[in-house]
């Protein structure tokens, strides 16, 4: 379900399947994991599935909730817009803002930029 890697100083994780509800707890343990063993880099959190369900999007935001406590600067990519939009209305940390992007790429460089600055 879970695949990462490194990429110039930021933790990739990507989710490869839509979570259900029965797996999100699951899920969120293993990205927790990850986070927790590769402070204190930035992370980027690819959804790679077409349709993104209400607890994937649960999962995020709880992951979001973790990563602000740790201080640790989280982006997610989905190639869904209406995930994008609700994941930008539902995210609140103020102090470590949810960076939500369409690409990959982007968010990789975004957060790459952001921690080398903050270094």
């Amino acid at each position: 379900m879970l695949v990462h890697a490194v990429d110039r100083g930021v933790l990739v994780v990507t989710v490869r399947v839509d979570i259900d509800i029965s797996s999100r707890a699951y899920a969120v343990q293993d990205i927790a994991r990850l986070v927790r063993s590769h402070l204190p880099l930035p992370v980027v959190l690819v959804l790679a599935a077409p349709v993104v369900s209400a607890a994937t999007l649960s999962a995020v935001l709880r992951v979001h909730r973790l990563c602000s406590g740790l201080q640790v600067p989280l982006a997610v990519v989905t190639p869904s817009g209406a995930a994008r939009r609700m994941l930008r209305a539902s995210a609140d940390s103020p102090r470590f803002p949810l960076g939500v992007f369409a690409a990959a790429e982007s968010a990789v460089a975004a957060s790459a930029t952001a921690h080398d600055a903050s270094a």
